[in-house]
């Protein structure tokens, strides 16, 4: 994302918040950004596409930095505890649940659509994260205690709507999660479920996933537009993760060490949200099962 499509989306997010989404215009945002029709419409085809991707940017920043948490630590509750965490931080820091009440209430059949696949990727990464971290045995039931899950957690932060701190977030996160591991192990008991493994990742269809060369090309490019005191701890982190991103087997921990220095070499510069972007595409290719597909031949 370059400088100038960032600076339309801060001003949309502005008014979208002050205003209310329906009662923006396309016209308020160019006056707002101080740009014209024809610049807006290069970057989006509508308000609905502007108000998309300021959700889009959030979710791509939330599960970067999610796996940043999982690189050097050992996976488990407490993992999955602080994981959670970042996205209601997130989604409170930059007031995202007014935007998708806005979204909810709006009618619109394309956003509402939107939100609902938003919804199902979440449970999609809930229900197979409950796996990992409690084991195998638990993936026939993961997608109902995920649903379970959010339905709980809903309901504990509606009922303390000015909760915002880290701590007392993580204390409703880690109860939750509790009854979470008991609802799993309930159901793994009686042998009982009622929703189908992996059926939220069908529904909400899973995005095409990036090519590796590609990927590790940016990579190599944006390392040498650093400045001069960066450009050569970037080069050689560029270097390292390029080659393991095209390389035949690539090794996927030593990817997630190095790719959380990396990408924080351009926090504060104007390349941040290109190097965001980037990196997402180095996590979805890390997470495929079979090496890393999108490698052209």
């Amino acid at each position: 994302m370059n400088e100038r499509k960032r600076h339309v989306l801060d001003a949309a997010r502005r008014l979208f918040l002050d205003n209310g989404f329906a009662d923006t215009s396309i016209q308020n945002i160019l006056d707002e950004a101080g740009i014209s029709k024809g610049t807006f419409y290069n970057y989006f085809s509508s308000k609905n596409e502007c108000l998309i991707s300021i959700i889009e940017e959030s979710r791509e920043t939330s599960t970067i930095l999610r796996d940043e948490l999982a690189a050097d630590r050992r996976d488990g509750p407490e993992l999955l505890i602080d994981q959670l965490l970042v996205r209601l931080r997130m989604n409170r820091e930059q007031q995202l649940i007014r935007l998708y009440e806005a979204i909810l209430h709006s009618g619109d059949a394309e956003l509402r659509k939107f939100m609902k696949t938003v919804h199902l990727a979440e449970l999609a990464w809930l229900e197979r994260r409950l796996t990992e971290v409690f084991g195998e045995w638990a993936e026939p039931y993961s997608a109902d205690a995920a649903l379970m899950h959010f339905g709980m957690l809903g309901q504990y932060l509606q009922f303390a709507p000015d909760v915002t701190s880290s701590d007392e977030l993580t204390k409703r996160i880690r109860f939750v999660i509790r009854r979470t591991e008991a609802l799993l192990r309930d159901m793994a008991e009686h042998r009982e479920h009622l929703l189908e493994a992996d059926q939220f990742n069908e529904r909400a269809g899973a995005p095409p996933l990036p090519s590796a060369s590609q990927t590790a090309g940016e990579i190599r490019r944006l390392a040498a537009l650093l400045s001069p005191a960066d450009r050569e701890a970037g080069r050689e982190y560029a270097d390292f993760l390029s080659a393991e991103l095209e390389a035949e087997r690539p090794r996927a921990s030593l990817v997630r060490t190095i790719a959380g220095p990396f990408r924080k070499l351009f926090d504060g510069t104007p390349l941040e949200p290109e190097v965001r972007t980037v990196m997402s595409a180095v996590w979805q290719l890390l997470a495929t099962a079979d090496g890393i597909p999108g490698k052209e031949d």
